[in-house]
């Protein structure tokens, strides 16, 4: 039931944003040559390493990364510890698939037909129509989505258009080299069986989501954080770890993610507490690898280690010991 994941975790937990005050022009974010990133982050068990890579998105479209000190550090591990992810799936046969497909057409419009003006505050909706405007031109389609998938095709046209993107790459390198050196692959899941799939996307298509505060605070990031968001992607392509401490920023994502994650169908489907069920099952694998390998290799993206809510705090109350890089 891939169509249903893939419609719903738009959202991956990860995001930037934009800005363009006055009537300056938007400039492209410009990265030529090689770049290495951000230096390791490094959990120690005696003398089992864990290092993780901390990864970011979006980044310069034109940016090459490589990471001799990665390279080296993957030769010599023997697991490549991934993020930890979801996985959404019904155990139908083919032609059902295919009424599955069928059925989820029209999945992100607004019930009822309604459109965006009749459902979003008028103020909100004045925000929306300039940025729309600047980023999506004249889109009317975009006009029948609901706010969650609005605000997020609206965001993905605006890092586009300054030179950013999402498909970094920089994970797909990682496991290229990982492969080449036979290492062993990790990937945290929890897997989800939905029993009745058909009815499940049907009552999706007619339920409200409170998706207000994710379509807001897109739009505040596409309004005020150009500036941060360029010096972001800057700092990691030169591996300036302490700058990207000092940038904070007001993300949208966790308000997207939990406007999904907050719906009744995600009850329904037992989608609850996900966030802290993803991140305890990668400290399980964390830990577990720390143990049994001399070095592991692990990517997570660098909103997990850094602020708050880092996973390794995890494992420094653990007894782990924990280098951050400068």
């Amino acid at each position: 039931m891939r169509l249903l994941f893939i419609v719903l975790f738009t959202f991956s937990f990860q995001a930037m944003s934009i800005e363009n005050q006055g009537n300056y022009p938007v400039e492209e974010v410009v990265v030529f040559g090689t770049r290495p990133g951000p230096e390791l982050w490094k959990v120690s068990n005696g003398e089992n390493i864990l290092w993780v890579l901390g990864t970011l998105s979006p980044l310069p479209k034109r940016m090459t990364w490589h990471s001799e000190l990665v390279g080296a550090v993957i030769e010599d591990s023997q697991v490549l510890l991934f993020p930890p992810s979801l996985s959404v799936s019904a155990d139908v046969g083919f032609f059902q698939k295919l009424s599955l497909v069928t059925s989820a057409i029209g999945i992100k419009k607004n019930p009822d037909k309604k459109k965006l003006k009749d459902i979003i505050p008028a103020d909100i909706y004045a925000r929306w129509l300039v940025l729309k405007k600047k980023y999506l031109g004249h889109d009317r389609g975009v006009e029948k989505v609901r706010p969650i998938f609005a605000s997020n095709k609206l965001f993905e046209k605006a890092i586009t258009k300054i030179g950013l993107t999402n498909n970094t790459k920089v994970e797909k390198k990682v496991r290229k080299i990982a492969k080449k050196n036979k290492l062993e692959f990790i990937t945290p899941t929890i897997k989800i069986g939905l029993k009745k799939p058909k009815s499940t996307i049907k009552k999706f298509k007619k339920s409200q989501i409170s998706d207000l505060e994710c379509f807001s605070k897109t739009l505040d990031r596409l309004e005020t954080d150009l500036k941060t968001m360029r010096l972001r992607a800057f700092a990691w392509a030169a591996g300036d770890v302490s700058q990207m401490k000092n940038l904070a920023y007001t993300n949208q994502n966790k308000a997207c993610t939990s406007a999904i994650l907050n719906n009744e169908i995600a009850e329904d489907i037992g989608m609850t507490d996900i966030r802290l069920r993803l991140r305890q099952l990668w400290l399980e694998e964390a830990t577990k690898a720390l143990t049994n390998n001399p070095s592991t290799f692990a990517i997570l993206p660098i909103s997990n280690l850094l602020g708050n809510e880092s996973y390794l705090d995890f494992l420094v109350a653990q007894g782990y010991t924990v280098d951050v890089p400068k």
